[in-house]
């Protein structure tokens, strides 16, 4: 009677099986294919506007990584996993005013293509970033006819403090010397910039500090901190504060017999929160009286209204360090040199639709800097009225 019951029932069960098994192998299907996602772009009307829409596709760059790179705390990582191309870095140090001490990482493995002006990219690193890590941008940026150089500050990528200073995130005074430093070394070259994290802090201090006189002619800012009292993680950020926070701790560790003459550095190394650790060590080094004195000081849009540069800003939406509701947009709709690009994957820094290849934030950096300088070559001004105006979105 079994076996009877077994037969009858025996093209039912298939067709359930079948189902599932069809209905999961659909599903997985859809998992592997990739959408065509276009990001967000933020940004007021304008001659420069149509220029790099045209030129640099800002408004249809598709970023369209596999199912399994979609998550945000996936992009954040993985890059630090992924091994970086070949490319020999020539450092320099150069001494400041103070004695002090940064290192600037010049590409010198790699074939220039000369170009009737020389351009150069200064690299600012992230939190605790080095040039290896940065090489595949450099290598990149070099093929394409830029001279690199990655911009460590001081005491940061395995270079070695000579005062009892760490330059604080919003501070550009070393970042002053060493763009005029680079202007004497090459007089007639153009100079960009982009910078990653919290290297965005120091490049949107000095262009809003200097303001005309940046002697930069174009910049990029990716994955930006705007607002350093809330440099923390909206999701999981025990997790991400503890790693970065180590990373610090780790500087002043390394440091310590130079900087315990002006902070505790075992107090310093107690710290598991940013406010402890900026009250520790940089409220303490820089002769602030609070933590909200630093927090305005060191704030990287305090004097937006002065910057006239032409910045485009990278940032994912789903950017597990910084909330989007601390992201002003409303700056896109109102100073015509500010681009905002905004995919809906990417992380922290990540932005990666192939393991092997280039990040799609890098090559967008370099396409919209190549535009940039084609725009101000033809001889095409900037109109920096800062009148309110239809944006796009």
């Amino acid at each position: 009677m079994l076996a009877i019951y077994t037969i009858i029932y025996l093209p039912f069960y298939v067709a359930i099986i079948g189902t599932i098994l069809w209905s999961a192998l659909c599903y997985i299907k859809s998992l592997l294919q990739t959408t065509e996602v276009y990001p967000r772009l933020y940004f007021k009307e304008s001659t420069l506007a149509s220029h790099l829409i045209k030129k640099c596709r800002l408004a249809t760059r598709q970023f369209s990584p596999p199912f399994w790179m979609r998550n945000k705390h996936i992009q954040t990582f993985l890059p630090f996993f992924i091994p970086q191309c070949s490319v020999q870095f020539k450092r320099e140090y150069l001494q400041l005013k103070d004695r002090g001490v940064v290192a600037l990482d010049w590409v010198v493995n790699l074939h220039l293509h000369r170009k009737k002006r020389r351009t150069v990219l200064i690299v600012i690193p992230g939190l605790c970033g080095t040039a290896g890590g940065l090489s595949k941008i450099c290598q990149y940026a070099a093929k394409r006819g830029f001279q690199p150089v990655v911009f460590n500050r001081r005491g940061l990528g395995n270079s070695f403090l000579t005062t009892p200073k760490l330059q604080s995130y919003g501070d550009p005074s070393d970042f002053r010397q060493v763009i005029k430093y680079i202007n004497g070394k090459y007089p007639k070259a153009l100079v960009t910039c982009v910078s990653y994290g919290t290297g965005s802090e120091c490049l949107l201090s000095y262009l809003g500090e200097f303001g005309s006189s940046a002697q930069i002619s174009a910049g990029v800012s990716v994955s930006a901190s705007f607002e350093v009292a809330h440099r923390t993680s909206t999701k999981l950020h025990g997790i991400y504060d503890l790693l970065f926070l180590t990373l610090l701790k780790r500087v002043v560790w390394k440091h310590a017999k130079a900087l315990t003459k002006i902070i505790d550095v075992p107090k310093a190394l107690k710290a598991w929160t940013y406010k402890q650790f900026d009250e520790a060590v940089f409220c303490k080094m820089y002769g602030y009286s609070d933590l909200e004195e630093f927090w305005d000081r060191n704030n990287p849009l305090r004097d937006v209204d002065d910057i006239s540069v032409p910045l485009l800003f990278i940032s994912s939406e789903d950017d597990p360090l910084h909330s989007n509701k601390n992201i002003p947009l409303d700056l896109f709709k109102y100073y015509p040199n500010f681009f905002m690009l905004m995919p809906k994957y990417g992380g922290h820094g990540g932005f990666l639709d192939d393991i092997a290849a280039l990040s799609w934030a890098d090559r967008v950096v370099i396409d919209y800097l190549e535009a940039i300088l084609e725009f101000t070559m033809k001889g095409y001004t900037i109109n920096y009225n800062k009148s309110p105006a239809r944006s796009t979105i």
